[in-house]
């Protein structure tokens, strides 16, 4: 319970971009746990978690700004749409090999988010040395 309260104000506090890293996170998660379950033949646990990162892709696709995200948007939603595609497969199949797949998948789009945010934040940071702010 007191991790659902924690991720609960953590989401309500956190900018855009630190939503999105908390999105591929829980999706990481979810596909982890589901693959422990496909192991332990938990099926209905599965398909309840599968379900939740398929969720979770459909948030990110749809939050895509398309005008202004050019190339870049695009080729994210294409990937959303074939991991979509892919843990329907998961779910389907109860195949590990394609859950490990997608972990990769977006395993990667983290890292490339979390730098692309890191790089921001130090490009703010550099265009606000020596900045006089005072009146």
């Amino acid at each position: 319970m007191k991790e659902n309260v924690y991720l609960e104000n953590l989401v309500k506090t956190a900018s855009p971009a630190k939503l999105v890293e908390i999105l591929y996170e829980k999706f990481l998660e979810l596909v982890e746990s589901s693959k422990k379950g496909i192991e332990n033949k938990d099926f209905v646990a599965v398909n309840e978690k599968l379900k939740k990162a398929q969720d979770i892709i459909t948030e990110l696709n749809i939050s895509l700004n398309m005008e202004k995200g050019g190339e870049i948007a695009k080729n994210l939603r294409s990937l959303y749409n074939y991991i979509f595609k892919r843990l329907i497969d998961a779910n389907v199949e109860k195949n590990v090999k394609i859950l490990d797949e997608v972990t990769e998948l977006m395993s990667g789009l983290l890292d490339a988010w979390r730098e692309a945010m890191k790089r921001a934040k130090d490009s703010i940071r550099e265009s606000q040395k020596g900045l006089d702010i005072s009146l």
